[in-house]
């Protein structure tokens, strides 16, 4: 027993001694804290620009006010860790000013209409970690302008006017991670371009009319994960692009011109989680094309002018979580086709118009899983069609005809966070769907004929004046024409008119279609 309580009191008196300890330490941050403040308030800070410690208690100089002519350099603080300089109508020339920061950690000036980065313009800025010059008019880039940048981690020229990049440009960026060029006018990838950026993770060089990718060019940068040459012009790749990129992760090479891929294109790159194929000419998915792909996640192939799914396309992909085959010409989706995706939470057939949504019943029963399901203008949508998705959070419906009656097709959807029921031809919403609206947290309905009256809306009008939470948009009225154009959320039930009648058809589809005299302010 004595033990015991030895033994306690050895405990708290250990407690006591530890309690002063902490109080110190919070009292030194604090301390910290103000002399940092203390600091702030005597720093230079140009007029034109706002001052202050970021989250990482760095002391940056903020000037997005825009419309200037000749940058005041000279009225930044020496011992400022981040500066960003953002326009519009700035014409910023940097020269050798920045020179003048020498603890700099972070550069962003972007939309400044900058020329040129300029030869040393950067030399003895030992600290800097992100350099960002994109949206400006800078047409070429040397190997001097980055000179005594070894430590730089980002760099992003992306919306210039570069039209040629020379041999060992970036030679002296040997820590770089990211190099975005893209939107740029660049029309080859001359050799040894990316030379000494061996430790390279992410490129994107969308947006440039390349037309071609020399594989060689990628010999030095093997640790590449992620890849983007979207709108690249491209028709076809050298397979050994891919054997020289085997740590890929996420590929982008929507909106190009591919018509075919074949089964052997990602052979050598099995580390693939994102694939996006979004925007081409592709007309078909040949069997095991994405064999080796086990690891992949999010397949995006919408926007192109496939017409069949085969039954084995997506056989390997057992961990797909996101599958996107919108604005295509299915006919079908076979069942066998999504056999192995017991994983799959998102899917999107949307635009598929000649898809009869009557068979595909028993292709949606082995998908019950599902929580994020778009189905967009297709047409009429059978009542029964989203009976297999009881975890279903996420629904487009938009653009489909749909009218009053037609809702009852989301009835089996309990759960729902998101419904989108724009572009429909609904004039008025009834007291049973209001129950249902009422749970959910973000609805659309814009771009529909309401009509505002007592009949059609009153009790949706109730309803939303009195949810905890805001929709995204609120839809606006169309009849009465003394509301057409108002939100229903500045209208009071009381107030409306009792029942109007049905518009007719000719307005009705107008209003569903058109996105003039809906959107607010028009």
């Amino acid at each position: 027993m004595l033990a015991k309580e030895h033994s306690s009191g050895i405990q708290n008196e250990i407690r006591a001694k530890r309690m002063p300890i902490k109080y110190f330490t919070l009292y030194l941050y604090a301390m910290h804290v103000l002399l940092a403040d203390a600091n702030n308030a005597i720093r230079k800070c140009p007029l034109e620009c706002s001052c202050n410690l970021d989250e990482y208690l760095r002391y940056q100089t903020i000037c997005t006010k825009g419309g200037l002519n000749k940058f005041p350099f000279e009225s930044i603080d020496p011992e400022v860790q981040v500066i960003i300089i953002q326009g519009p109508r700035n014409s910023v020339t940097t020269g050798n000013s920045l020179r003048k920061f020498p603890k700099l950690e972070v550069i962003r000036i972007t939309d400044s209409n900058v020329p040129v980065i300029g030869a040393e313009s950067l030399w003895g800025l030992q600290h800097l970690k992100i350099l960002d010059f994109s949206k400006n008019n800078i047409t070429l880039i040397m190997q001097k302008d980055f000179r005594g940048q070894n430590n730089l981690l980002e760099l992003d020229l992306s919306k210039n006017k570069i039209i040629n990049i020379a041999s060992s440009t970036f030679c002296n960026l040997t820590e770089l991670r990211r190099l975005s060029l893209a939107d740029n006018s660049i029309g080859e990838l001359v050799q040894r371009i990316f030379f000494m950026l061996s430790k390279l993770k992410y490129l994107d060089l969308s947006g440039n009319p390349l037309q071609d990718l020399p594989p060689d060019v990628f010999r030095d940068v093997p640790q590449l994960k992620l890849f983007k040459c979207r709108n690249c012009q491209l028709k076809k790749i050298n397979p050994q692009l891919y054997n020289l990129l085997p740590q890929l992760t996420e590929l982008d090479l929507g909106r190009n011109e591919f018509k075919f891929l074949d089964k052997d294109e990602f052979r050598d790159v099995k580390h693939l989680t994102k694939v996006l194929l979004d925007g081409n000419q592709l007309s078909v998915v040949v069997d095991e094309l994405f064999r080796m792909q086990k690891s992949l996640k999010h397949l995006d192939l919408s926007y192109n002018r496939l017409a069949k799914v085969p039954n084995n396309s997506f056989l390997s992909l057992s961990n797909l979580t996101f599958l996107d085959l919108s604005y295509n010409k299915l006919v079908r989706l076979e069942p066998q086709s999504v056999r192995r995706l017991n994983n799959l939470r998102t899917l999107n057939i949307s635009g598929n118009i000649h898809m009869d949504l009557h068979e595909i019943r028993e292709t949606f029963e082995l998908l019950p899983h599902l929580t994020h399901l778009s189905v967009a203008d297709m047409g009429v949508l059978p009542v029964g069609l989203l009976v297999p998705f009881k975890n279903l959070r996420y629904l487009n419906i938009s653009g489909n005809h749909l009218d009053s009656m037609s809702l009852q097709v989301i009835e089996p959807c309990q759960e729902l966070e998101f419904l989108d029921l724009s572009r429909n031809q609904l004039y008025g919403i009834n007291a049973d769907v209001v129950l249902r609206i009422q749970a959910i947290r973000n609805v659309r309905l814009d771009n529909n004929p309401l009509i505002c009256d007592e009949c059609h809306m009153g009790r949706l009008i109730d309803v939303i004046r009195q949810l905890q939470w805001k929709w995204d948009t609120y839809p606006i009225c169309f009849l009465p024409k003394t509301l057409r154009g108002a939100e229903i959320t500045d209208l009071d039930a009381n107030g409306l008119d009792s029942c109007l009648e049905y518009i007719t058809d000719e307005e009705q589809n107008a209003a569903s279609t058109s996105h003039n005299f809906l959107e607010r302010g028009k």
